[in-house]
């Protein structure tokens, strides 16, 4: 045992004193055009973020020579790479010869399917031996999920900026594999071409011909905006990251629209606060609770009482409040929740192709009043679509990636079973049980736990236009998006 400790011991020397040869290791020197700003002008970087790029090359090396298989660096970190190989003597005298002892050689993809999964499987395994050697995930900005590792790198060009002008592709809110988007706009309008009785213009067509044609291309669009909106939170992979934290799987539920009425129910069942008459709520005796948000919540009531349960409510749900902002950020960098901004972007989607199919029916409402012919079908037309289109977008609000939407599947029956435990057991029922069993089933189960009076203090008033149990279940977190780089996220 000594021996093995000893062994321990001078191995984790080793690798640190190797950390430090590779921190140690100059490559901008003393030169005017540095290392960093080369990298920087070379990729249109600022040259902060090239520092940064600069850094993870470090660590990357760093994990080549200690964690025991092949490794794949993310594109910017690649570009540290491309442009070191080119300083020869830093390379291959000082880094390969002094700093790591070995040569290590850049093995460029043969092409392939095989030769693709192969570099994602170990970019993944890379992710991986990265959290496990500095105990962080790396940074989204320089090393990105695989869908985005592997999909927007081929693209990249070196090109004569004072012989080319850059004009950047329309931005659509949701990726566009090989091109099928365009090609289905393009067959869509070969149809409304090929029926029209006056050739593309349909705005000439009688009320009931441009009726079924208004309504066709209306359900033409629900699997297409479907589609788009699924395509946008990307695939469907399992999480292989670090076990989630009990807030952080009940904001990732639901859409985190009930995560206050979870920490509420918690406090209330560990005996941290005691619901009133009045809808009142107070804090009692017991010690302050150790989880961050539950002791947000719980700050948030004053012992006397006079704490309102619905200002509560709305208080402790505020986006702006430091703990729910804390579990979004760590949610995001493990690749389980989407980005406010693209979130919007989805959530714009149905409401876009609303507004076209509108605009198309406005259009022929002009030339129908022109011609004094009916539109008042046209006219309930409009209004029927808007009304459903925001239906839509307000009951499927974009909200996990596509790996956070598999895991929450997968928690439904693993909650069911501790549920089940539970009541066979008689014992007391745990804060965390409480609050994933409201976040996945909603504010009704605490009837299940003998709660009652605080399921229906908790349930919205009826002039609600929510219910207390509807917006909870995992099938409603919308989470089908990339979660390429959530292989990654654990150690």
């Amino acid at each position: 045992m000594k021996k093995l400790a000893e062994s321990a011991a001078g191995n984790h020397a080793a690798l640190a004193q190797l950390w430090a040869r590779l921190q140690a290791l100059d490559l901008d020197g003393g030169a005017s055009l540095s290392f960093s700003r080369r990298l920087a002008r070379d990729n249109g970087w600022p040259v902060d973020f090239a520092h940064r790029v600069v850094l993870e090359y470090k660590k990357f090396l760093f994990l080549a020579a200690t964690c025991g298989h092949p490794v794949t660096p993310s594109d910017e970190v690649d570009q540290a790479w491309h442009l070191h190989l080119v300083y020869t003597r830093s390379y291959w005298d000082e880094l390969c010869g002094q700093v790591l002892g070995f040569p290590l050689h850049h093995g460029p993809t043969r092409g392939g399917a095989a030769e693709g999964q192969k570099f994602e499987d170990w970019y993944a395994r890379t992710l991986n031996s990265y959290t496990a050697a500095f105990g962080t995930l790396p940074p989204a900005d320089i090393w990105p999920e695989a869908a985005v590792r592997f999909g927007e790198a081929p693209h990249f060009r070196r090109i004569n900026l004072r012989k080319h002008w850059l004009l950047p592709r329309p931005r659509w809110p949701f990726r566009r594999p090989n091109g099928r988007v365009e090609l289905g706009l393009l067959a869509m309008l070969g149809l409304l071409g090929c029926g029209a009785r006056t050739p593309l213009n349909p705005l000439n067509w009688y009320g009931p011909e441009f009726l079924t044609l208004f309504w066709g291309l209306a359900l033409l669009l629900v699997p297409v905006v479907w589609w788009l909106r699924r395509a946008g939170r990307g695939p469907e992979t399992d999480y292989a990251g670090a076990p989630l934290g009990t807030y952080e799987l009940v904001r990732l539920s639901g859409r985190g629209q009930l995560v206050a009425e979870n920490a509420i129910a918690a406090l209330v069942s560990t005996g941290h606060a005691e619901l009133m008459s009045g809808r009142q709520i107070r804090r009692t005796d017991a010690a302050p609770p150790a989880e961050p948000y539950e002791r947000t919540v719980w700050d948030l009531i004053r012992p006397d009482g006079s704490t309102e349960l619905d200002a509560l409510l709305k208080q402790a749900a505020n986006p702006n409040v430091a703990a729910l902002q804390a579990l979004d950020a760590a949610l995001e960098a493990k690749g389980l929740l989407l980005p406010p901004a693209r979130r919007k972007q989805l959530n714009r989607i149905p409401l876009l192709a609303a507004l076209g199919l509108s605009l198309f029916g406005l259009a022929k409402i002009g030339v129908g009043l022109h011609r004094d012919r009916p539109v008042g079908l046209l006219c309930a037309s409009l209004l029927v679509l808007a009304v459903l289109a925001w239906s839509y977008r307000t009951a499927a609000e974009a909200w996990a990636t596509g790996c956070g939407t598999r895991l929450l599947q997968r928690f439904i029956p693993e909650v069911r079973a501790d549920q089940v435990a539970q009541r066979r057991s008689g014992g007391p029922v745990s804060g965390h049980l409480v609050a994933v069993s409201v976040a996945f089933f909603g504010v009704a189960e605490l009837r299940r736990w003998g709660m009652g009076a605080v399921a229906a203090s908790l349930a919205p008033p009826p002039s609600s236009d929510s219910g207390d149990s509807g917006g909870s279940g995992c099938g409603s977190s919308g989470c089908e998006g990339g979660c390429g780089g959530c292989g990654g996220c654990g150690s």
